[in-house]
């Protein structure tokens, strides 16, 4: 895939606080985008957080290095040094040092708690890191329906991320239209990557309205 246009808004047009949606149906093996040249990317620009749910991103990362070998493995066995997790809910994460292990809850309360808890700790690191990457938030939110969608929003709006850029990985295939729209509203960017490429859904020149 061609990822240059997809490189000049995440690294031309993103700010920090900016939330970044990459939306991609369920056959689509995401683990080559974002472990061949996602994470490598956000690891030279100064350090990346994963938040992985249920081990969502550790599967992805036991795909993409199945396929790879010789140099290639020993640069991505270097990388992984590099990157910090928050582990969400069962499964395994070895691809880097997990910082904490969270519980996934779903009502407004106790996600906020934990997420003021992840935030906390991130933002005391002695070099803070400029991106926050999901993988499997899809899931949180079709296991937890509404609640779910309700505990992020709450905690985004009483706790912004202002620090780094946050980027999340979407199988827009296991969720509602609604809770997509719910998702794509808080948004600053939304990309949507499949076998024919990226579209920019979001995030493009603002609308200009002609007014003096």
């Amino acid at each position: 895939m061609d990822t240059s246009v997809f490189e000049k808004y995440l690294f031309g047009k993103a700010n920090r606080g900016d939330i970044i949606l990459v939306e991609y149906p369920s056959t689509y093996p995401v683990e080559e985008f974002s472990w061949s040249f996602l994470i490598p990317a956000l690891v030279e620009r100064g350090g990346v957080v994963i938040g992985d749910f249920f081990g969502i991103g550790d599967l992805m990362f036991r795909k993409y290095t199945r396929k790879v070998s010789g140099k290639g493995y020993s640069k991505i066995i270097e990388l992984i040094k590099e990157i910090k997790i928050v582990k969400i809910g069962p499964g395994s994460a070895s691809y880097g040092e997990v910082i904490e292990e969270v519980v996934p809850v779903y009502d407004s309360h106790s996600f906020l708690k934990n997420y003021h808890m992840v935030v906390n700790k991130m933002t005391h690191f002695p070099t803070k890191p400029e991106y926050f990457v999901t993988f499997g938030i899809a899931l949180y939110v079709h296991f937890g329906g509404d609640e779910a969608v309700k505990a992020i929003l709450t905690s985004i709006s009483t706790i912004p991320l202002e620090e780094w850029v946050g980027i999340h990985f979407i199988n827009v295939d296991i969720l509602s239209r609604e809770h997509v729209a719910m998702l794509e509203e808080m948004a600053s960017m939304v990309f949507y990557i499949s076998k024919d490429g990226l579209i920019v859904k979001k995030g493009g020149e603002a609308f200009d309205s002609g007014g003096g």
